[in-house]
């Protein structure tokens, strides 16, 4: 295993004891360094480690040795054995007893290879317990064994800086002891770790446990994993366990619980799989009926959800529930939940309410859009019509105002003016169900129509209108006076081609022009 060099020091009289042990083949990984002295103390040093001591004949001098560091060996015959006192012979880690020749080659072989290996599970052992207490102390997290009893046994730095104790503190100590908890409140509390060792020991096998601790620097929550200790007999004689605090974990868990139960919009985290991490409480309102849960399919509800119930707009996906005065928009958007090495955990959906919104868009683009008086377009909708349809095949502008209106105004005031301009308004949209209609201002009107019509045909559709107002105003005294006068032109283009919208515009208004030129209440069409 470990690389080792080992220190043999022979006092002896004789060199036929370090001619024999040179021809003994080392054991792996090991080196010796092999001193012959008459006397001992020539050389010996009570610092040294890996060192074996060879006491070659009777001596009342033998050196103490630790076992951490060496070994005392004493080669006697068996004449020697009944001259020694037991005092001495105490002293001695090893016997190394010789019958009948003094230097028995195969046996003295035996004895000291077997020296060599025992040295060698020392030094071995020893290197094995420096790498595990440099293991162990080097990890932050909590680190124990303990025996059948729950007394401590090794524990690392970790566990040391938590309960704010040494190691020599804690050694053969109880739990109550090493958290300072009173021994009653330990066995009354459940906040500690009263019946885990039980559990362990009883399922022989590595268990996860949640243990509330209570130390001196409040409560803290330790994911710990207990294991129990078996010998080769399978016989159990400990636990040892490992602790994490995951206190702050949970607090900053928590913490994201509570953000996310406080959202003003529907979320929920799915795993990379779609399966349903979370679902805040927004969620289950806007969506009672769906009984989603954690553990559950999140991706194929949405999937159905999104195929059913959205509708794009631009980039945007609204998912429309309701309808009529209780229709409800949602804005749909999801993003990945990436870790630190770019790797996706799983994504967030948030669903965010916009029907507000929606009504206030569609309020103002309205506003924008149409003539407050009549409902009608305005001169901005009319240009933005223009725009999206000036590649249409063919389009016929009617331009048109009303004759006497300036009269009714003053005979009868604004009012009466204004409800002239409503009604011719109303009349329109009946004469012109398909076509865009707009007010440009005053008491002129525009009619666009980017469908198929002939000349007979527009011209038809025109006089009916003519023929409409006419009678309408005839109807009211007020309106009597009033007469409607148009001007139309159209053009028809090739694919691929767009009209001269203001050349259109122009020619429009140059036959209204000469409508009311040529006496009012009159229709002109230029080709």
């Amino acid at each position: 295993m470990f690389q080792n060099q080992f220190q043999i020091i022979i006092q002896s009289g004789s060199p036929e004891i370090e001619k024999i042990v040179h021809t003994i083949d080392l054991p792996e990984d090991s080196e010796v360094v092999l001193t012959t002295v008459a006397d001992y103390h020539e050389v010996w040093n009570e610092d040294m480690i890996d060192t074996a001591v060879i006491i070659d004949g009777k001596t009342d001098d033998l050196p103490e040795m630790s076992r951490e560091k060496g070994l005392v060996v004493y080669l006697l015959s068996v004449d020697e054995m009944g001259a020694v006192k037991q005092e001495q012979l105490a002293k001695a880690d090893m016997l190394w007893v010789m019958p009948g020749a003094r230097y028995q080659k195969d046996l003295l072989a035996i004895y000291y290879k077997k020296l060599l290996l025992f040295m060698k599970d020392v030094a071995d052992n020893r290197k094995q317990k420096i790498c595990f207490n440099t293991l162990i102390d080097s990890l932050p997290d909590l680190i124990w064994f303990k025996d059948r009893k729950g007394a401590h046994l090794i524990v690392n730095n970790g566990f040391c800086g938590a309960v704010e104790k040494t190691k020599e503190q804690i050694y053969k100590k109880g739990h109550y002891y090493i958290w300072d908890i009173p021994k009653e409140e330990y066995e009354q509390g459940d906040y500690v770790c009263l019946e885990s060792e039980d559990i362990v020991m009883e399922a022989r096998t590595t268990c996860l446990f949640d243990e509330n601790v209570k130390t001196k620097g409040g409560m803290r929550l330790f994911k710990t994993y207990k294991s129990p200790l078996i010998d080769a007999n399978q016989e159990i004689f400990g636990t040892c366990g490992f602790a994490h605090d995951v206190t702050e974990l949970q607090n900053i868990s928590k913490e994201l619980s509570i953000v996310l139960n406080s959202l003003p919009f529907a979320v929920v985290i799915e795993d990379p799989k779609g399966i349903v991490i979370s679902v805040n409480p927004e969620f289950l309102r806007y969506f009672p009926n769906e009984k989603l849960g954690e553990g559950q399919s999140f991706a194929d509800w949405k999937r159905k959800l999104l195929e059913e119930k959205s509708v794009k707009n631009g980039e945007n996906i609204e998912i429309e529930l309701n309808e009529g005065e209780d229709k409800t928009v949602l804005l749909y958007r999801e993003a990945p939940v990436i870790d630190v090495f770019g790797e996706a955990l799983g994504k967030i959906d948030i669903f965010r309410d916009i029907t507000i919104e929606k009504k206030f868009g569609e309020q103002t683009l309205y506003a924008a859009t149409t003539d407050f008086l009549t409902g009608l377009n305005n001169r901005r909708s009319l240009f933005l019509y223009l725009e999206e349809k000036k590649s249409c095949r063919q389009m016929t502008i009617i331009t048109l105002d009303l004759d006497n209106f300036k009269q009714v105004n003053d005979m009868y005031g604004h009012k009466e003016g204004d409800r002239a301009l409503v009604e011719t308004s109303r009349l329109l949209k009946e004469c012109f169900p398909e076509d865009f209609i707009a007010r440009l201002g005053g008491d002129e009107f525009i009619v666009v129509q980017s469908r198929r019509i002939t000349k007979d045909e527009l011209q038809k559709e025109v006089g009916h209108m003519m023929e409409t107002m006419h009678a309408y105003y005839n109807t009211d005294e007020k309106f009597s006076r009033m007469t409607v006068s148009a001007g139309a032109a159209y053009s028809i283009i090739d694919t691929g081609l767009e009209h001269e919208i203001e050349n259109l515009m122009q020619r429009s208004d140059k036959a209204l022009y000469k409508a009311k030129e040529s006496g009012k209440a009159k229709y002109v069409f230029l080709d």
